[in-house]
């Protein structure tokens, strides 16, 4: 029977384990960078809306602002029926300076006059004031509006990436998804490989019997021994089959099965295969190798087991 290597055993498990861990390690490294774009994606999208109602705002205040300037425009007009106003009140201002009341109705006229000139100078610099600070106004939410715009087209451009991204990386997930799914079935056949490599590598047989039972079995044959008298051949040895059948055996685990029965104390054995009598623990031994015992305990089954994976033990 072959023997498969332990080598190969434990290069079959560490590609097990190492595809396990490769194919772990990427599907949450793909993972974690697809929250990472989800997460990008939803800041962005906050800050789109935020620029958005920033716009909107800006807008709303350009609207306040133009009604403004019409109403300012609409002060200018009434500035100028005023001044228009107040041209007609010239002609009372001059009147003959002998004419006393003529006097106080000028005087009373030019009084007017200024006032209302006066009042107009005050409301028109106030006026001028909120115009300029609306022009000031307008042009900063021009440039405003003009940012805003650049940065919104900027943000969609990120966001449409971004989604062209989380969808390569989902597609990544998917795959790694297939390839764990392919990687679980080839480890299940892997581990299947290396129990099985596992179970033929410390696989043993053995087996007890009486000589001649030996001899019809097959197991063991003779050798060697010379011819006496008539044709009977003297001091033969017995050897182990050079096939040997596994169906005349039993059959053990060398890891489990460490002591072995023997079917009668009152005999002895000796071992005709080639495992080391000295890695044994029986009840008593003889010098000549041969023991006693109700059985026989195995100290060593690496050792023991090294030369032969079949045990053959003969009653003497």
């Amino acid at each position: 029977m072959h023997r498969l290597p332990s080598r190969q055993r434990a290069i079959a498990t560490t590609v097990v384990l190492a595809a396990l861990s490769v194919g772990a390690c990427t599907d949450s490294a793909t993972k974690a960078r697809a929250d990472s774009l989800s997460a990008a994606l939803a800041l962005a999208s906050a800050e789109r809306d935020s620029l958005q109602g920033l716009m909107q705002g800006a807008s709303a205040d350009k609207d306040r602002a133009l009604v403004q300037v019409v109403e300012a425009s609409r002060f200018a007009d009434e500035v100028d029926a005023e001044l228009r106003q107040v041209r007609g009140l010239t002609s009372k201002v001059a009147v003959n300076t002998s004419d006393e009341s003529g006097k106080t109705e000028a005087a009373a006229a030019q009084k007017d006059i200024l006032d209302r000139l006066k009042q107009m100078r005050q409301r028109l610099n106030a006026r001028q004031a909120q115009v300029r600070a609306l022009l000031d106004t307008l042009k900063t939410m021009r440039a405003d509006s003009t940012a805003a715009a650049s940065l919104l087209a900027d943000l969609n451009a990120r966001l449409q990436q971004r989604d062209k991204e989380i969808a390569v990386f989902q597609e990544e997930i998917r795959s790694l998804r297939t390839q764990n799914a392919q990687l679980t079935a080839e480890k299940a056949v892997l581990t299947d490989t290396v129990k099985a490599m596992d179970v033929r590598e410390n696989r043993v047989f053995y087996t007890v019997g009486a000589r001649r039972q030996l001899l019809n079995d097959g197991v063991v044959m003779e050798e060697g021994g010379s011819r006496g008298l008539l044709i009977v051949k003297l001091g033969k040895t017995l050897v182990p089959a050079r096939t040997l059948d596994e169906g005349r055996f039993t059959r053990a685990d060398r890891r489990e099965v460490l002591t072995i029965p023997l079917p009668r104390s009152d005999r002895a054995y000796r071992i005709v295969s080639r495992h080391d009598v000295g890695l044994i623990e029986v009840a008593k031994k003889e010098k000549d190798g041969s023991f006693r015992g109700e059985s026989l305990r195995i100290t060593d089954p690496a050792k023991f087991w090294g030369p032969s994976r079949y045990l053959i033990i003969v009653e003497k």
